[in-house]
């Protein structure tokens, strides 16, 4: 009896943890291209990232890019327990779906509170800039990197302290619904207001800058050395906002189908086609792939830096052949 239990809710809580609904379905083609296209460009970007980051004093000395790298590790991980374990564990007998669920889930968390770190150190910087050095200090950045890392793992484990038991049912669903709760609802809210304020915030602030530029041009000619200075502090403000923004609204459009799924699944509201099922799985690695894209592309000092490396290669490249026609 207590072994069928047992049985019972394996099954059970690999459905609701990780949506697993047939195992032994073949994949389509333009899902297995595509999620190993994504998984690739998430190891590669992420992994550049990390690389990029450590080894440049420069980045390293900024308590933002410690979120930007705990990020980066985080989508690495997704990356990696998506569908690469996936494919790997689908084939085995001994596979512990469970297991390898709460893995996924582990990362995927994780990947969440540290994108709120990011956007909340963000938002200190550009709403509160002189309160921002007493806020942030060594210690809370380091303190908040580690409850993003602790906590999402911590509680993507606990079932397995009560999974085996009589009332593991029930309590499989409290935890449920206390996660998705935790991890999404709340996370995702939090992201959509902070992210619409720093917006607010950023556009009163360009408006507020303006006109006192306009007034100053009127009363004072301002000297080039001025004009630099204030237009490059302008840009730097812009690009974190820019940043901050576009991470967050892909973040949403990528995790609202994930969100839809697990209501599905924990609440029993509707069903859904497999095809939506592998869409959110594609989504979510999706996330993990661009979010390289944009620190490279968007993030001053990153894009300072990777320019330094095409600049580099090509200086080399020119030298070869310089050589070579010699």
């Amino acid at each position: 009896m207590r072994n069928q239990i047992a049985e019972n809710l394996t099954n059970i809580s690999a459905d609701i943890i990780s949506g697993l609904n047939d195992t032994s379905m073949q994949e389509p083609l333009w899902y297995t291209v595509l999620a190993w296209l994504f998984t690739i460009l998430g190891f590669v970007g992420n992994s550049f990232v990390i690389l990029l980051i450590s080894s440049k004093k420069k980045l390293i000395r900024r308590k933002t890019n410690w979120f930007l790298l705990s990020l980066c590790f985080a989508d690495l991980g997704v990356s990696l327990s998506m569908y690469p374990a996936m494919t790997l564990c689908h084939p085995s007998k001994h596979c512990r779906f469970v297991l390898l669920a709460s893995f996924q889930w582990a990362f995927l968390y994780s990947s969440v509170i540290n994108l709120c770190l990011l956007t909340v150190d963000r938002y200190i910087a550009i709403v509160k800039p002189f309160m921002y050095v007493l806020l942030m200090s060594t210690f809370r950045a380091v303190a908040f990197i580690c409850a993003a890392w602790l906590i999402p793992f911590t509680l993507s484990f606990l079932p397995f302290t009560f999974l085996y038991s009589q009332q593991g049912i029930i309590a499989m669903k409290g935890y449920s619904y206390l996660m998705i709760v935790g991890f999404e609802f709340i996370p995702t809210l939090t992201l959509l207001l902070v992210t619409s304020h720093l917006i607010f915030i950023a556009r009163k602030h360009a408006r507020e800058t303006a006109s006192v530029m306009a007034q100053l041009r009127y009363n004072q000619p301002m000297t080039e050395s001025n004009n630099v200075a204030t237009l490059r502090h302008d840009n730097r403000r812009r690009s974190s906002v820019i940043f901050i923004v576009s991470i967050v609204v892909f973040f949403i459009f990528c995790y609202s189908a994930t969100i839809a799924r697990t209501c599905c699944d924990i609440f029993t509201l509707c069903s859904y086609p497999r095809a939506f099922y592998r869409a959110s799985q594609l989504l979510q690695i999706a996330n993990s792939a661009f979010n390289p894209l944009a620190y490279g592309f968007l993030k001053l000092d990153i894009k300072a830096e990777v320019k330094k490396l095409l600049r580099i290669a090509t200086d080399d490249d020119r030298s070869s052949m310089q050589l070579e026609q010699r």
